[in-house]
């Protein structure tokens, strides 16, 4: 049996829009927060609602899509993600629009859950680390893409902007409906009741360990991410050229997943690219917030996406051979969803309140962060 990389690469595109439901958001973010009155804080919650139903659960969504099977929970966060993102750019205020984030977030949960068992049942023994690395790309593409939007915010307005994203999305379900298969071509073993489950990938303690890794990873990422736009706006940047610097940083984590994947398969233990990725990126997003120019601030910002990159796709790659069985892969990745997203619920309003009495007080947060995600990497090499 050959890989089969057309499905693949429908999952993947799934992947990176629904993220891209994650990097509008900063694109529009002074127009939307002026628009309902929010303040830079209260249109953070934009970002944070979206995790909170992974915040909240998870693991749980990860034990479910198991049951269900991946291929029906793909789908399902395909088309829920594309009918609340419909929702959120017709919303006629700020709490239709905060619940509307809350039910993206529900879609994106499933649908980042169930990708990765498929992608590793729809790729060979030889293609897999390859497959997972680029399925770690698929955060930073889509939040590049999202990004991207800023342009069309600032000529058409937010609302059509994400219109056009949720189209996109409805289109990516589509083509994973034509061409994923309805059932996982490697088998996931017997189902094991969940009590079972949890207690199992407790004993583990690597999968724990990756998910600390990945949450404290992901504040980082979310520390520029969300926050860039605004941040070079402040520094006299343009609307539009700032959603295409942010972009642009998003572009690099991109580059930094795969160059994750190509150091691994020269033989780099993906648990040092961990330490070594978190620590170089800490240092250079807390510059973001330290230095007075827009373009020292873009260009620390694109390198510390670049080495941030090393992360993601490390913990990917870990994930797999972290659970003691492969039934346990779908739980694994909804217990690092739900750390990763409870960090995006809790971190963008702490940085953006931060961030309103002082720039450089955002880069507090980054720099404990990255200490904390370099340290579970190095539990993770022994």
């Amino acid at each position: 049996m050959s890989t089969r990389w057309p499905p693949i690469l429908a999952i993947l595109a799934g992947g990176i829009l629904g993220a891209a439901q994650i990097g509008k958001v900063p694109a529009a973010m002074t127009t939307i927060g002026a628009e309902f009155g929010l303040g830079l804080a209260g249109a953070a919650l934009l970002v944070s609602l979206f995790a909170l139903m992974a915040a909240l659960g998870g693991l749980a969504i990860g034990l479910a899509a198991a049951r269900i099977g991946p291929n029906r929970a793909l789908l399902a966060g395909l088309g829920l993600g594309a009918v609340a993102a419909l929702a959120a750019a017709l919303a006629p205020g700020a709490a239709a629009l905060l619940a509307a984030r809350v039910a993206e977030g529900a879609g994106f949960l499933l649908l980042t859950v169930a990708a990765p068992g498929l992608i590793a049942g729809l790729a060979t023994a030889r293609d897999r680390a390859t497959a997972m690395a680029i399925w770690g790309a698929y955060m930073p593409l889509g939040v590049a893409l999202g990004l991207a939007s800023a342009p069309l915010v600032a000529a058409f307005g937010w609302r059509v902007a994400w219109a056009g994203l949720a189209a996109l999305l409805a289109v990516a379900g589509i083509a994973c409906w034509r061409m994923v298969p309805r059932a996982p071509v490697a088998a996931t073993g017997a189902f094991q009741p969940m009590g079972q489950q949890v207690r199992a990938l407790v004993a583990a303690r690597r999968p724990l360990q990756v998910a600390s890794a990945f949450a404290t990873y992901n504040i980082m990422y979310l520390g520029i991410a969300a926050f860039l736009p605004a941040r070079l706006e402040s520094l006299g940047a343009g609307t539009g050229m700032a959603g295409v610097a942010a972009a642009v940083a998003a572009l690099a984590n991109a580059g930094g997943n795969l160059a994750s994947g190509a150091l691994m398969a020269r033989g780099v233990a993906a648990e040092r690219l961990v330490v070594a990725g978190a620590l170089a990126m800490s240092v250079t997003a807390a510059g973001v917030y330290l230095v007075p120019s827009a373009i020292a601030a873009t260009a620390l910002a694109v390198l510390a996406c670049g080495v941030g990159g090393l992360v993601p796709a490390s913990c990917f790659a870990i994930l797999p051979r972290a659970v003691p069985s492969p039934a346990l892969v779908a739980p694994a990745v909804g217990l690092v969803m739900q750390g990763n997203n409870l960090a995006q619920l809790l971190a963008p309003p702490a940085i953006g309140a931060l961030a309103a009495i002082a720039w450089p007080l955002a880069a507090l947060p980054l720099l404990a962060a990255g200490l904390l995600a370099a340290l579970a990497g190095r539990a993770l090499t022994r």
